[in-house]
């Protein structure tokens, strides 16, 4: 059976970056936030994940931007 952590960072980044209400868009970002850092503490070795690592980093680039361009730069909470 695979591995369930990858897919519950990115459905939870999807979820934040398709969000269009500005009022649930910060619960969704930091549920994103959170998602991709358990994903980090769950690899016991990143280098044997280094695309998903590389997802991940630039994941969370994208919520950086979506926070500053959507809510004004503001912290999600």
């Amino acid at each position: 059976m695979g591995d369930p952590g990858p897919v519950l960072w990115q459905e939870a980044f999807i979820r934040a970056v398709l969000e269009t209400d500005r009022e649930t868009l910060p619960q969704l970002i930091d549920e994103a936030e959170r998602a991709i850092c358990i994903r980090r503490q769950q690899l016991k070795n990143p280098a044997d994940y280094r695309h998903e690592v590389r997802a991940m980093d630039l994941s969370k680039h994208a919520l950086d931007a979506i926070k500053a361009q959507k809510l004004g730069g503001k912290n999600s909470q």
